[in-house]
């Protein structure tokens, strides 16, 4: 795994989460109609040129917490001392985990996005709309994000935990080793199709690696955990420009795009700079009427 990856408590849907898509809102990928890009959609398939796919065994990954800086509660040491404050954390494991990654970002988007019509449509719609909004005063401008990494899991434990170790940080892999791994996966059932909680700690706690455990559960099917976004960065210029990164917006102007090679979302960042959903609405509505 490289760079930043955003992370999520509950996985998301893996059926329609794939590299190269396009969104708005990075907390909530699904949200606002995303351009769905089919260029790798099954991968248990061998990769295409553009990928690159890692298969990593007992693996574990550090969530997102509640806070910045995890939730905090009082530990007794071996001396039955409570100055120490363990930090609570969230992590999900898996037999499987498959990491899959855009092997030239800025690449795939001029050589697969901008040469798709699809996508051609989709981009052209949203920063028209975007363009004519903020003539009307409605700013600011919707974000746009590209899917360049994935992490997924299918049947993964999810363990709710905490600890002094300061290495579990959201989006890298937990300190746990393998056996660990498999120690946080048979303390949790599976059943039927929906997440299923099997453990919740009571008087005896469950310790792993120093780690004191509170909760586990499965969540079946294949699910992405992590997913790592770089920002499309757009620059609007007057009149009608060429090029393979020009796209014509419907008054007249010319957005030149690119993908950012040095701009990621991060767990910290508030992905929909304040847009609340009566502005998409507006916004998508716009799009629509502009595409």
């Amino acid at each position: 795994m490289s760079h930043t990856y955003v992370t999520y408590n509950e996985g998301l849907e893996a059926k329609h989460l794939h590299l190269g898509n396009l969104v708005h809102d990075f907390q909530d990928p699904n949200s606002f109609d995303p351009y769905i890009e089919k260029g790798y959609v099954d991968i248990s398939q061998v990769s295409p040129p553009w990928a690159r796919s890692q298969t990593l065994d007992d693996f574990a990954l550090t969530l997102g917490s509640s806070s910045a800086d995890g939730d905090e509660e009082e530990e007794e040491d071996d001396s039955g001392d409570q100055s120490r404050r363990a930090k609570r954390y969230q992590v999900v494991a898996a037999a499987k985990t498959i990491n899959i990654e855009i092997e030239d970002p800025k690449s795939f988007f001029n050589e697969i996005t901008l040469k798709s019509a699809e996508a051609n449509k989709w981009l052209s719609s949203r920063l028209s709309a975007a363009e004519a909004l903020a003539q009307e005063k409605k700013d600011p401008t919707p974000q746009i994000w590209m899917v360049t990494g994935l992490i997924l899991m299918a049947h993964a434990t999810w363990t709710s935990l905490s600890s002094n170790n300061q290495d579990f940080v959201p989006g890298k892999q937990a300190p746990f080793d393998p056996c660990e791994n498999s120690t946080l996966r048979r303390l949790s059932v599976s059943e039927h199709v929906n997440p299923t909680f099997g453990f919740r700690a009571n008087n005896e706690a469950i310790n792993v690696h120093g780690a004191v455990i509170h909760e586990t559960g499965k969540y079946p099917g294949l699910r992405g955990w992590a997913v790592r976004y770089q920002k499309v960065g757009v620059k609007v210029l007057d009149g009608e420009k060429s090029g393979g990164n020009a796209l014509k917006l419907k008054s007249g102007t010319t957005a030149m795009v690119e993908v950012n090679p040095d701009i990621f979302a991060e767990n910290k960042n508030t992905a929909s700079d304040g847009l609340d959903e009566e502005f998409f609405d507006a916004f998508l509505n716009k799009a629509e009427e502009v595409s």
